[in-house]
């Protein structure tokens, strides 16, 4: 009886394996964390040389050292400018084929018929195919967002990716009002822009504090990514005192933003967001990367290169929900997930975080 007990074969339960992204620097191995990671670096030193120093440099004389400076400085944001070009269109592909091998078709087929649409544009330089590209672009927040709000993850992340996907549909709803505006032969399209863009930088405010507290939720309140985080928001307050005229200008062509709220309150955004993206890099740095991209895409989303960042970020900032996780499973050894199993622990990950 010991014997046959030994030597019989118990029945093995299959585990379904996990899509959790590395911890920590892990995942920039990746080739798609090595894509973002260059992407969040290009994108930002875009934002800074080339939307903030060469505007602001416009009205600086140019003379003697600074005049070699400047030049230096536009030609690296001009090449970050067509790099962050290139590899958000990239991201775009890798995060298609990835949903695509993990059976959420509908998602491959969105985020490859926005990809088409902006290549398309880019390839015959018009505008009047700017709604469409709008339109699928909405239909893009929708299916990367809602995937990740109606699970059973944290509200505090839940909270804040519905408020950028939501301010994103009411900035690109102003947008479609100024496309007909344009296209329609009165001249007149629907009404609500202005309102629209309103709301949505009201939300845009709104979701800075909830991503502080979707990042201390999982990481635990960490004095050092609070302190780094007064550096944007005192900037912020110095440049508004010494010129508050030119400074909404300049936050304007940047971010998008209109500044009628209290500055002050701009201010205590942008130091709850920073933390959160500071504190989130060492344990969760796709995340960071994602606060990166949605700062580099602002609120206008005037462009395709823009709309894709925000995509990007989403995908991000929803730990890959929409795409079936950020990196291939681990199956057993000799075991082929099935799709089924693949979808379970993309539900169970998202669940364990």
């Amino acid at each position: 009886m010991i014997v046959d007990e030994r030597t019989s074969t118990a029945p093995v339960v299959e585990e379904a394996p996990r899509i959790a992204p590395p911890a920590g620097r892990g995942w920039w191995r990746t080739p798609l964390g090595a894509v973002i990671a260059l992407l969040s670096v290009a994108a930002l030193t875009e934002l800074l040389l080339i939307r903030t120093l060469y505007r602001v440099g416009i009205y600086i004389p140019k003379d003697g050292p600074f005049r070699i400076v400047y030049q230096l400085l536009t030609a690296v944001g001009s090449f970050a400018m067509n790099l962050s070009s290139v590899l958000v269109v990239v991201a775009l592909a890798l995060l298609a084929a990835q949903a695509w091998r993990r059976g959420q078709r509908s998602v491959a087929y969105v985020l490859g018929a926005f990809l088409a649409t902006s290549l398309l544009l880019a390839a015959i330089g018009t505008h009047d195919l700017g709604p469409m590209a709008r339109l699928v672009f909405m239909l893009g927040v929708a299916v990367v967002a809602w995937p990740f709000v109606r699970t059973s993850a944290g509200v505090w992340p839940r909270v804040a990716v519905a408020g950028v996907a939501l301010s994103a549909l009411l900035s690109s709803y102003a947008g479609l009002v100024a496309d007909a505006t344009r296209l329609v032969p009165s001249g007149h399209g629907p009404g609500g822009a202005v309102g629209a863009q309103l709301a949505a930088e009201a939300l845009v405010v709104m979701t800075a504090f909830a991503f502080c507290a979707a990042w201390i939720a999982s990481d635990g309140p960490q004095i050092r990514p609070l302190l780094v985080g007064l550096g944007p928001a005192v900037a912020l307050l110095l440049a508004w005192r010494a010129n508050g005229a030119i400074t909404g200008i300049l936050v304007l062509w940047t971010a998008g933003l209109r500044l009628y709220l209290p500055v002050g309150i701009y201010a205590i955004a942008m130091w709850v967001f920073s933390s959160a993206a500071v504190g989130w890099l060492a344990r969760h740095g796709w995340r960071s990367a994602g606060l990166v991209l949605i700062l580099v895409a602002g609120l206008l989303l005037e462009s395709t290169y823009l709309q894709g960042l925000l995509l990007v970020a989403l995908v991000l900032l929803t730990d890959g929900a929409a795409v079936g996780g950020l990196v291939e499973p681990a199956p057993p050894a000799g075991k082929v997930p099935s799709q089924t199993s693949t979808r379970a622990s993309s539900s169970s990950f998202l669940r364990a975080t």
